[in-house]
């Protein structure tokens, strides 16, 4: 058995622990796909993504969102892997209600999820979320499960130009990148709660955004996150042990932006 077949059948078994493997886990990522492996892969996918889905053609829009996202990236500077650069696109599509992040840390948000939310804090939360996912490798370590470490070098290093398009080509029909499990998905709200409370946001912005999309049918953020409503109730219990948190909203602000924007 080749190493690399072994090590990701040993990090499969890893993530179908509890949650104290998790470091091992992401150790595991660490060695069998390095961030300068997953750099080049994301080079590669944001091309087909960008190819492939409408990036939003006004600059005002991309900087707004580049601004409170620059505001959870700095919140999180500290848990962000050496080498990785986090960035953040939106992409013109009312209709779908989601944001996924890609390997090498580009963050894709939809107007969709824009359209939906109600204030920068709600939007902060989700961008949060996102972030937790490239500051805990749950990118790497899903592909690891996914793709298996030898195709997944194969795909960075540009052998497997076919696997990367589809992989890549996959966004434009489901509207999202990858599945996360419920583990990865709780420690992205426990991390993104966190960041954007660190950036200056009431996090209760996250708890009446899930509460949204748990009482509303948005198919693809439902399938890629599941049980809002429930993950809301566990974030409102996280805040209750929380001390001085901001009141910030950005509700005026946001919906005067809307409304310059279009949305």
């Amino acid at each position: 058995m080749k190493y690399s077949v072994f090590l990701t059948l040993i990090f499969s078994v890893l993530l179908t622990q509890a949650c104290a493997t998790s470091n091992l886990a992401r150790q595991t990522a660490d060695q069998v796909f390095p961030v300068s492996e997953e750099n080049k892969m994301g080079k590669e996918v944001a091309v087909q993504i960008e190819a492939e889905n409408k990036v939003h053609q006004d600059p005002n829009l991309q900087a707004y969102i580049r601004g409170m996202g620059a505001k959870i990236v700095a919140a999180a500077k500290n848990d962000i892997p050496r080498g990785i650069r986090i960035t953040f696109t939106v992409v013109d599509d009312p209709k779908t209600v989601n944001a996924f992040a890609i390997p090498g840390g580009n963050i894709y948000i939809y107007t969709g999820l824009l359209k939906s939310a109600s204030s920068e804090a709600e939007v902060a939360g989700v961008l949060g979320h996102e972030v937790a996912h490239v500051t805990r490798r749950h990118v790497a370590q899903r592909l690891l499960v996914m793709v298996g470490a030898d195709q997944l070098i194969q795909m960075a290093s540009g052998k497997d130009p076919s696997g990367l398009a589809g992989l890549a080509g996959s966004v434009a029909a489901q509207g999202y990148f990858l599945k996360y499990s419920r583990d990865h998905e709780h420690d992205a709200d426990d991390f993104g709660l966190d960041y954007m409370v660190r950036a200056g946001y009431n996090p209760q912005g996250f708890v009446t955004f899930f509460k949204k999309l748990g009482d509303s049918n948005v198919p693809e953020f439902l399938s890629t996150h599941p049980d809002p409503a429930g993950r809301a109730r566990t974030a409102q219990e996280r805040i209750r042990e929380m001390s001085n948190t901001p009141s910030y909203t950005g509700e005026a602000e946001f919906k005067a932006k809307k409304q310059e924007f279009g949305l």
